[in-house]
């Protein structure tokens, strides 16, 4: 029997547990956006009697103005334009991301492994389709926990670590939930690391737009710039966090042709196209800047919040992107309880949403996963209410109240 996902855990934990009365309930467990400041234009999903829209089969590929919306931010956002013109670079539309990254590492493994122990290397914390994809393809999870540095020695210490034909290199930059960033030299560094074994590199960057300081890398700038040496890759983008859009199921996979083609090939057959009036919306998104930059300044107040109503914890940090607060607690799954018990908070205990290692030590346990998603007088009030609850003074790190 599959394990139940981290919801579905979450949810077992707080069956019966009734929040306090006149409190309104606070959802932070889920990466959900309510940042965006205006709504989305969704009039294309509505035109139900366009011929070219909901009566017929997407095309696959994507549409023209789809495909170049991607092209057209790829080269804003990260100066990418030689490398797509000269082919270096392939697009394909994917819906969403969960089912592309999870597509990639299964097709990874099919393709490259030799003999009995394929491996993908991954981090840990992590997206759960990860490990899910590695094991639905009869691969071997090896893990790695990211530093909040950005630096790349624990990937380089799985792979030297991991027995096995390593099939693929999974990395999150910015990170789920640490909010890590990979600088420039660390993405050289990995993708070294995965040519010298012959693995595919999966880049996860759905978070690069939501940033509080620095602008994170890019890896496509690295191939633009011819930094990287030829060997299989695949990144990742999704509408889901930049524009605050997950019920859109839009995003694009961008990589050397060989892995494009594979993925195109497969989805084209075995998955799902993206429909016209889904492509209108996508396109006006992608090629809209300014709702991103209001998102990243209602994400930065937030962050500004958190720093206020929590500095005083010993181990609280800020993280440099994502929207996930990562908060040492003593025991996960009690303070989870409690923030629901005592004010209605909804949070993802760290255990969840990590895998125990050889030692048999999950590095999720003792931390809290909370989402600072919502518009600043919620948030607000939330981190309030958060802060109650929780010891300031801890030696360890933040404890729950007594």
């Amino acid at each position: 029997m599959r394990p139940r996902s981290a919801f579905d855990r979450r949810r077992l934990l707080l069956h019966g547990i009734e929040p306090p009365a006149g409190l309104d309930p606070i959802s932070l467990h889920l990466g959900e956006s309510r940042l965006a400041p205006r709504g989305l234009d969704l009039t294309p999903l509505s035109e139900l009697s366009d011929p070219d829209g909901w009566t017929r089969y997407p095309t696959p590929g994507g549409t023209s103005e789809l495909r170049a919306a991607y092209t057209g931010w790829l080269g804003r956002r990260f100066g990418v334009r030689r490398a797509v013109a000269d082919g270096t670079v392939e697009i394909e539309p994917t819906p969403g991301t969960k089912q592309a990254v999870a597509m990639a590492i299964v097709l990874a493994v099919a393709e490259r492994r030799d003999g009995d122990d394929p491996v993908v290397v991954m981090p840990n914390p992590s997206y759960p389709a990860y490990r899910a994809a590695a094991e639905a393809a009869g691969a071997r999870p090896v893990f790695y926990t990211p530093e909040s540095s950005g630096d790349v020695g624990p990937i380089k210490a799985a792979v030297r670590a991991a027995r096995g034909r390593i099939c693929a290199i999974v990395i999150c930059n910015p990170g789920n939930p640490q909010g890590e960033i990979l600088r420039r030299a660390a993405l050289a560094e990995a993708a070294a690391q995965a040519a010298a074994v012959r693995a595919l590199l999966l880049l996860d960057e759905c978070y690069i737009d939501l940033a509080s300081g620095r602008t994170p890398p890019g890896f496509l700038s690295l191939v633009e710039e011819r930094r990287i040496e030829p060997a299989p890759f695949a990144v990742l983008h999704t509408l889901s966090k930049r524009s605050g859009a997950p019920g859109l199921r839009s995003g694009f996979l961008a990589g050397d042709p060989a892995t494009v083609v594979s993925y195109a090939a497969h989805n084209r057959t075995c998955g799902v196209s993206t429909a016209a009036p889904v492509s209108a919306v996508a396109a006006a998104l992608w090629a809209d800047d300014d709702h991103v930059a209001e998102v990243r300044a209602a994400l930065a107040r937030n962050w500004d919040l958190a720093d206020r109503f929590l500095a005083g914890m010993p181990c609280y940090r800020r993280a440099e992107g994502g929207f996930f607060l990562w908060l040492p607690v003593d025991d996960d799954e009690k303070a989870a309880i409690r923030l629901w018990r005592d004010q209605a908070l909804s949070v993802m205990p760290g255990r969840y949403i990590a895998s125990e290692g050889p030692d048999g030590r999950n590095p999720g346990a003792g931390h809290l996963r909370i989402a600072l998603v919502h518009e600043e007088t919620r948030m607000r009030e939330a981190l309030a209410r958060l802060s109650r609850c929780v010891d300031h003074s801890g030696p360890s790190g933040a404890r729950e109240k007594d």
